[in-house]
């Protein structure tokens, strides 16, 4: 199992996470999404009267085994996804009885295999084999599995919004005014405080960006100046900007950041958190440079991977400093950076449910189209193999994460389960995608299914791919961790 792992995770990834922490989280994040990705299979196959002899969690020799009415339910050794087993499904019944300790004494294609298959299903009824379903409910009982992934994306994604809330900047006092930019084309200068825009009073920045900045994909040209309401050494006063284009990000910008140097999340065991500082402390300066924005001082702290800083604060009127030496992270081959590991100051909003299952639906397709694009940039050699990270790598992530919050593992989850839809979807023999292209070939066929020796020797082919990428990422994984 795998998973692309964005430039963002790459960089917020420590490799010293406590071990409990990274148990607990790899433990959480992948059961929960092999369970809800078999759940689905199993309760389509429920659905359509399939007859299902094993409902297992993990692969390989059944640690623990109970039988409800006619189902078995295990937990295997290898906790690297699990499987569904339908009476009738023929090859893949062969294949998932593989490792378990009940291999079949001749493999199915032969005479003796085909007979000693049909004397294990000779007490279910025929109408309850999979393959005797109509081609569109087993269609939908391969992609119920990716679909529950989905699903389980969309739901955290709610919890999320409903439960913690919606991030919010609650400053809008302007900590840097790129040159060149709109904002200083309009004259505003660091340290005015934003009140409104167009008349509209406000108390955040991610509402003045968004107030000032034009839907995306408005073209360059059509976007209309608004009017900047500000406070200057106690003066109120208007301006009118016109945002732009930033030609680096392709994207609207105003050129302008808050001023937001306050603590946020701090990650425990992290060098900020050994340092003592904590949330709602102010921080100054940085290696004795003053600083008005939190990319202010990521910039200082990014230049400085493991040498000793200078970090200067404010916590209750006390001013504070000490020495701390950001960790060395290297962020592409040869590039290091450091890295303290704390958050900028955030305030959350809750969202009614109402609301927070539109916006939860844009953020589990803009999770989508990011991991899309992932694989895309992989498949044309723009992202490196150290994008990739396999189940060491996903367990130290998922580590990093519960170290930040529970909120933010609830998040990995999510992207997480997302990463899973796509990759079952691909159509390679063994993930579902490969089910659903020998069934579309089946219909193209007119009825007829692909010979199941091409079916073996595909689904073999397949199993064998994914087994050398599997070892080729754990490898990866251990040279990447201890250090190289």
């Amino acid at each position: 199992m795998w998973t692309p792992v964005t430039p963002a995770a790459i960089e917020d990834v420590r490799l010293d996470s406590n071990l409990p922490n990274i148990v607990i989280a790899f433990l959480l994040t992948l059961g929960s999404v092999v369970i809800i990705h078999e759940m689905g299979h199993f309760l389509t196959c429920k659905l359509f009267g399939v007859y299902v002899k094993t409902f297992s969690i993990g692969i390989g020799p059944k640690l623990l085994r109970k039988r409800w009415g006619e189902t078995e339910y295990a937990i295997s050794a290898i906790p690297f996804g699990g499987y569904v087993k339908m009476a009738g499904e023929g090859l893949m019944e062969e294949i998932q009885d593989t490792g378990t300790w009940q291999e079949r004494k001749y493999p199915l294609g032969t005479l003796e295999g085909n007979a000693e298959a049909a004397g294990q299903d000779d007490h279910i009824p025929p109408d309850r084999h999979f393959h005797g379903k109509p081609a569109w409910q087993r269609l939908l009982v391969f992609i119920a599995g990716p679909l529950a992934n989905l699903l389980l994306a969309y739901v955290l994604y709610i919890v999320l919004l409903v439960g913690v809330g919606r991030p919010q900047i609650p400053f809008t006092q302007v900590g840097s005014v790129q040159a060149g930019s709109a904002a200083a084309a309009a004259g505003l200068s660091v340290g005015d405080r934003i009140l409104a825009v167009d008349g509209r009073a406000l108390s955040d920045w991610i509402a003045v960006e968004d107030a000032i900045l034009p839907e995306p994909g408005t073209p360059a040209d059509g976007a209309p100046a608004v009017t900047v309401t500000f406070e200057r050494d106690g003066v109120r006063q208007d301006v009118q900007l016109r945002p732009e284009v930033d030609p680096a990000r392709g994207a609207w910008a105003s050129g302008l950041q808050p001023w937001n140097t306050t603590v946020g999340l701090v990650q425990k065991g992290g060098p900020a958190h050994r340092l003592g500082l904590r949330k709602g402390d102010v921080i100054l300066s940085v290696d004795g440079r003053p600083v008005t924005t939190f990319e202010g001082i990521a910039t200082v702290i990014n230049d400085r991977p493991a040498e000793p800083t200078e970090v200067v604060w404010e916590r209750g009127g006390r001013r504070l400093s000490g020495l701390v030496t950001p960790e060395r992270d290297e962020v592409a081959p040869g590039q290091f950076k450091g890295r303290i590991f704390l958050e900028q100051f955030l305030s959350y909003e809750k969202v009614p449910l109402g609301d927070g299952l539109g916006l939860a639906w844009v953020r589990t397709v803009d999770t989508v189209r990011t991991t899309v694009s992932v694989f895309d940039d992989l498949w044309r050699g723009k992202l490196g193999l150290d994008a990739v990270g396999g189940p060491l790598r996903i367990a130290n992530v998922a580590g990093e994460m519960l170290n930040w919050s529970f909120a933010y593992l609830i998040g990995f989850v999510a992207f997480f389960s997302v990463n899973l839809f796509l990759l079952n979807l691909l159509p390679i023999p063994v993930l579902d995608g490969g089910h659903v292209l020998f069934l579309l070939l089946e219909v193209a066929r007119g009825g007829r299914p692909v010979p199941e020796r091409l079916q073996a020797i595909a689904t073999q082919v397949g199993l064998i791919v994914l087994l050398l990428f599997m070892v080729f990422v754990v490898v990866l994984d251990v040279w990447k961790m201890s250090g190289h």
